[in-house]
């Protein structure tokens, strides 16, 4: 119904739009011609001065469209360059933080990088949270590992909602999906509403889970699988394509740290390219 109603309401602008000028044009001399009309003195007098109410009504009306516009227009160009100024001040913030952070964690041993990864997926998870994604309802970030056994995702960086992300495990419905998903590097997920989509038909008995929108993406460096990335929030529809683009960038922040801090070697001897 909001939808139709929003559908009527444009309608009727442009319809509007359209005919309101070609009434303001037309009115007052339409208005000027009916004395022509009539050929009594008094009529002709009354509709003189009719015509003149008409033009100036027509006038008046006119000024006010038109003060009324250029106040939309000023409103709209300070809404955009508001808008402009907060996202950049935010994307420069969250990157350029992300970015020192980064140097410095490669300045480090690998051991000590180790140790850091916890703290540097934290600063991945705030800055999608509060800096990237603000306008997200609720919004909840949260980066997972894969264990040493690579039988299960393991949430280490937190940021947004106050409660936490579980494990997900093999052995489980969204646990056995999601392993095989990041272990052969699967492309970005955006589920723009899981009660209307295949999510639901995995839920165990019970299961009632905070979101209802997501956007995942594994978080990986060529063909090697580290992690992965997941935004979510209870309101649907709740992610846009730039957001599903900021979450796929902040992956890659997190896929430099993990190679960094991880040996190649060792996943080599691992056919599934896991850590």
């Amino acid at each position: 119904m909001t939808g139709e109603r929003s559908t009527v309401d444009r309608r009727r602008r442009r319809a509007g739009a359209v005919v309101w000028p070609i009434v303001v044009a037309t009115a007052p001399t339409a208005a000027f011609q009916l004395p022509n009309l009539v050929t009594a003195p008094s009529v002709k007098v009354s509709l003189v001065v009719f015509g003149l109410v008409v033009l100036l009504a027509a006038v008046v009306v006119q000024v006010v469209r038109a003060r009324r516009t250029e106040a939309s227009v000023a409103a709209a160009a300070a809404l955009a360059r508001s808008t402009e100024l907060e996202q950049g001040t935010a994307v420069r913030y969250a990157f350029g933080q992300l970015a020192t952070r980064l140097v410095r964690f490669a300045e480090l041993r690998r051991t000590a990088r180790r140790r850091e990864l916890p703290a540097f997926a934290d600063r991945i998870a705030v800055a999608l949270a509060f800096y990237l994604l603000p306008g997200v309802p609720d919004v909840r970030a949260n980066v997972y590992q894969l264990s040493a056994d690579l039988r299960a995702l393991e949430p280490i960086g937190h940021g947004g909602a106050e409660d936490t992300a579980g494990v997900f495990r093999a052995g489980t419905p969204y646990g056995d999906r999601n392993l095989d998903w990041v272990l052969v590097g699967g492309g970005p997920r955006v589920v723009g509403d899981r009660l209307a989509e295949v999510d639901v038909d995995e839920d165990l008995p019970g299961f009632e889970p905070r979101y209802r929108s997501y956007v995942s993406v594994v978080i990986r460096s060529e063909e090697y699988s580290f992690r992965m990335l997941t935004v979510d929030s209870p309101a649907p529809d709740a992610f846009t394509d730039l957001d599903a683009k900021y979450v796929a960038m902040m992956a890659s922040f997190m896929a430099i740290a993990f190679s960094l801090a991880s040996s190649f070697p060792e996943r080599d001897r691992n056919p599934r390219k896991g850590p």
